[in-house]
């Protein structure tokens, strides 16, 4: 379930691209870090559009970016035979410090309320504590569930065009109404998962 689902599509579609780096030794750090630094224009770009929503109009290619950079960064990894612990650790916590960054951006907006955004940040972290929680039991990293990674950028993305185009900044309410319940949703269906994992073995 989720955009997760599509992941092998995406890969395919971005090998020649990674093809390209591996040929030429771009090392994956490149592509963590890029897309730390595409979150975090993404977060300045959603605090600062509370004054002018010229600024949101950054949030979608940088989110979304970052979606491609953080497959590849995998990818290219793998193709330079550089996969490890460290490799993966550095990408699991890069990835809650960018969403982290994102949503604490939205909270802190003056025209939203905080206490929406901090409820939506804290279940989201919830969300890919489970998934990393499930191969620390000893099964895989779960992705499944409604509102993945993937989910929740695409999702921004999409919804980001409306406050862009209106000036309703404060419509980002309900995008974080929306966000709360997709991830205690995930909550519930990632559990199941972790659960049926192990009461299988």
């Amino acid at each position: 379930m989720g955009i997760y689902s599509t992941k092998s599509i995406w890969q395919r579609a971005l090998q020649p691209i990674v093809n390209f780096c591996v040929a030429r030794r771009v090392h994956p750090n490149a592509f963590t870090y890029g897309a730390l630094v595409l979150s975090l224009i993404a977060a300045l770009s959603l605090y600062f559009g509370g004054t002018n929503k010229t600024w949101l109009w950054m949030v979608p290619p940088c989110v979304l970016i970052r979606l491609l950079l953080n497959l590849m960064d995998g990818q290219v990894a793998r193709g330079l035979n550089l996969a490890d612990d460290w490799g993966e650790a550095k990408n699991e916590f890069g990835d809650r410090v960018a969403d982290a960054m994102i949503f604490a951006a939205i909270g802190f907006n003056k025209n939203v309320a905080t206490d929406l955004g901090l409820i939506a940040l804290a279940l989201i972290l919830l969300v890919s504590y489970l998934g990393i929680l499930g191969k620390a039991l000893g099964g895989r990293r779960v992705y499944g569930g409604l509102f993945g990674k993937g989910d929740r950028m695409i999702s921004l993305a999409i919804f980001t065009l409306y406050p862009a185009l209106s000036g309703n900044i404060g419509s980002y309410n309900y995008f974080l109404i929306f966000a709360s319940v997709a991830a205690l949703i995930t909550l519930i269906q990632r559990v199941r998962i972790i659960h049926g994992n192990h009461h299988r073995s």
